[in-house]
């Protein structure tokens, strides 16, 4: 519990200074845009981010995976090989994202944003896509190599340069350039986490191994990485169709700017779920090696203990400050009050749904990401799709939301207990057939 709370709590103070400068500067454009505008602003970085956020945490997780049992070797080859794997993958999933996003740019601002003179900024958000695979798989590589406090430093150093950015952005009150300052931001904390690692790099002189990694040190990507990130990929699109079918609704782009202004705040939440969550996949992942069954039920049931009762204090001080603090800085944004306080909500249920993902990444079965996340997309769409046939607007989308987390939540339960009445796939038998396939070669 202590290594936990230990790790979980530099990567906090890290996420907070960056992801908390970054809300900040949300916060401001949305101020300086106004709901209608906002919700453009909104529409674009979810699009942006339709498949990357996930697929990208899952290629992150998987960067924590190899570079972690290739730190234990001490082999500063091997460790080289793993980030390379690690960044290369992350580049290789950011170009097969991005191309499609930069055709697509004129047809998504005309049928998805209701305005061709916004085709450039969806264009321009593509680079929200390498900069989300780079900064989760780096984020991954931090943790593994156990640099959690440099970053959380460096993140420290940085966060006023970012709000600074996307506030200076921001009054300029355009959606063009608030969407550059976001974009500006984030290439700015990625720069500054990653003199993290090439510090650790440095010191420990670990080389880039871009011409000697073989297929099979690339089979880890398709073996883990690509089924987890597969997952991931049911999630994010159910959450954008869900958007624009509110934005289609009456009174649909104020709606959309409502419903995004306590969507952020629930994005933060879970961000911070995956935090505490990441900080548990190692010891899950080493009581999952050494079959430990009782080792694994105390790592999951003291980490679902942490995240859900940490997520839960900060949604109640939140849901009871949001009211007062939206009427006397934001009254434009009175209507996204309701919503915030049922986003928050899922939010709670959320949380414990992240210690199982991990569970399942530690067992490598990504069949269980697949089940659980294919139940919240579909629970979700049929739920906004109610919800709008009966006008609910940002309130009836929130509701939605908290329904099929609540579902969700169920079906990770269901699979996770059924799993811990199984045996995982042994770890050591893995390693034996990579071991005996390398003697061969």
């Amino acid at each position: 519990m202590r290594r936990l709370i230990t790790t979980a709590g530099f990567s906090a103070v890290g996420m907070a200074a960056s992801r908390g400068a970054a809300f900040l500067g949300i916060l401001a454009i949305a101020h300086f845009l106004g709901p209608a505008a906002f919700g453009q602003f909104s529409l674009i970085q979810t699009t942006a981010l339709l498949f990357t956020t996930f697929c990208a945490l899952s290629l992150g997780q998987m960067a924590t995976k190899i570079t972690a049992e290739a730190l234990v070797t001490e082999d500063p080859t091997r460790l080289g090989t793993a980030l390379t794997v690690s960044y290369g993958s992350a580049l290789v999933a950011s170009l097969v994202f991005m191309v499609p996003l930069l055709a697509l740019s004129p047809l998504l601002a005309s049928k998805v944003g209701g305005a061709e003179g916004l085709s450039g900024s969806y264009a321009a958000s593509s680079l929200l896509v390498l900069t989300g695979f780079l900064t989760s798989v780096q984020n991954g590589v931090t943790l593994a190599l156990h640099r959690v406090r440099q970053q959380a430093l460096a993140n420290l150093v940085v966060a006023p340069v970012v709000f600074l950015m996307m506030l200076a952005a921001a009054s300029q009150r355009g959606v063009g350039w608030a969407l550059a300052g976001y974009i500006a931001a984030q290439s700015l904390i990625f720069l500054s986490q990653e003199r993290v690692v090439r510090r650790y790099r440095k010191e420990h002189q670990v080389p880039w191994k871009w011409r000697t990694t073989g297929r099979e040190d690339w089979a880890v990507l398709w073996r883990l990485g690509l089924p987890s990130s597969l997952a991931g990929l049911l999630t994010l699109p159910s959450v954008w169709l869900s958007m624009v079918m509110l934005s289609h609704s009456i009174g649909g782009t104020a709606a959309v700017g409502n419903f995004s202004l306590g969507n952020q705040a629930r994005s933060m939440l879970l961000f911070g779920a995956g935090v505490i969550a990441n900080a548990a996949l190692p010891m899950l992942s080493a009581a999952v090696s050494r079959n430990d069954h009782g080792g694994v039920t105390t790592a999951m049931r003291r980490s679902i203990l942490l995240v859900t009762g940490t997520t839960a204090v900060i949604v109640v001080v939140v849901a009871v400050l949001a009211p007062f603090v939206i009427q006397r800085f934001a009254p434009a944004y009175a209507g996204s009050v309701v919503p915030l306080q049922w986003l928050l909500l899922s939010a709670v249920v959320t949380a414990p749904t992240a210690i199982m993902m991990r569970k399942a990444t530690a067992d490598g079965r990504p069949g269980v990401l697949l089940a659980g996340n294919a139940v919240f997309a579909v629970v979700l769409l049929a739920a906004a799709s109610v919800a709008m046939r009966l006008h609910a607007g940002a309130t009836g989308l929130a509701i939605a939301y908290f329904i099929a987390s609540s579902i969700q939540l169920l079906a990770f339960t269901f699979l996770t207990r059924k799993s811990l009445r199984q045996p995982a796939p042994s770890a050591h038998s893995a390693s034996s057939r990579s071991a005996s396939s390398k003697s061969a070669s």
